[in-house]
């Protein structure tokens, strides 16, 4: 826009593209910081409220649910892996609980472990149909999830860990890949891929024996996850079609 002679519209336009680098400069910014307001997915349902049931596949990569620590050295695998969430209408925000069984230790030795995730949940925010962030979450701020290490089977019944490593609070960790499921069908749903794109901090907080419980009192940084969930819905009882858009 021009506002009077020459010298004041050139001083405007210098203005005016000052403003703008500003403005470009801040919309780089939020992107950077934001990307999941930028670019947000929406989870939908045919009908609500509905469940959605996620259950590990452990088959597209051959392996099981898994949480590795560090440089892989540490990590814990179960045999069974499951994710359950209740939505009641589209949402950019899936709070899910999971829960896992028939987990072990596979570092030098391999003993039984304990998932406890007390209050603890994952928040799956879709950034778009095929990408998600994830964070951990929990109910109460002094909480954590923590995975128990037992020096053999009698110790895990009588629930005395050897060890213990916890995950805190925090994220986004990463990105988790999303592929649509059972197109056009009433078990129409999604899969939820993290195959160990979800980076997090964890800590090892009871010294142990170095084969069963790794690093005495070490923090790692560059945890992952791994497992491929298949979720479904359904609502009083009934498939219904569950999507990311």
């Amino acid at each position: 826009m021009s506002y009077g002679n020459k010298p004041k519209r050139k001083g405007t336009m210098k203005a005016k593209r000052t403003a703008l680098r500003l403005v470009m400069i801040t919309v780089l910014a939020w992107s950077a910081v934001s990307v999941t307001v930028a670019q947000a997915g929406s989870v939908t349902a045919g009908s609500y409220p509905a469940t959605l049931t996620g259950t590990d596949l452990n088959t597209i990569h051959g392996n099981l649910a898994r949480f590795t620590f560090g440089n892989g050295a540490r990590y814990f695998e179960c045999a069974t892996a499951t994710l359950s969430a209740t939505i009641t209408g589209p949402t950019t925000l899936v709070k899910v609980t999971p829960s896992f069984g028939g987990c072990f230790s596979n570092g030098l030795t391999s003993v039984p472990v304990t998932v406890t995730m007390n209050s603890c949940h994952y928040n799956i925010h879709p950034t778009s149909e095929i990408t998600a962030w994830i964070s951990f979450d929990c109910t109460t701020a002094s909480e954590q999830i923590e995975i128990h290490t037992y020096e053999n089977s009698t110790k895990h019944k009588e629930n005395k860990p050897i060890c213990t490593h916890d995950i805190p609070q925090q994220g986004p960790v990463g990105l988790i890949e999303i592929f649509p499921r059972n197109l056009g069908t009433a078990t129409e749903g999604f899969l939820l891929d993290f195959n160990e794109l979800a980076k997090f901090n964890a800590i090892n907080t009871t010294p142990g024996p170095l084969s069963v419980c790794g690093a005495a009192v070490h923090k790692f940084t560059t945890g992952s996850l791994r497992g491929e969930y298949a979720f479904v819905g359904s609502s009083f009882g009934t498939h219904t079609p569950i999507m990311v858009e």
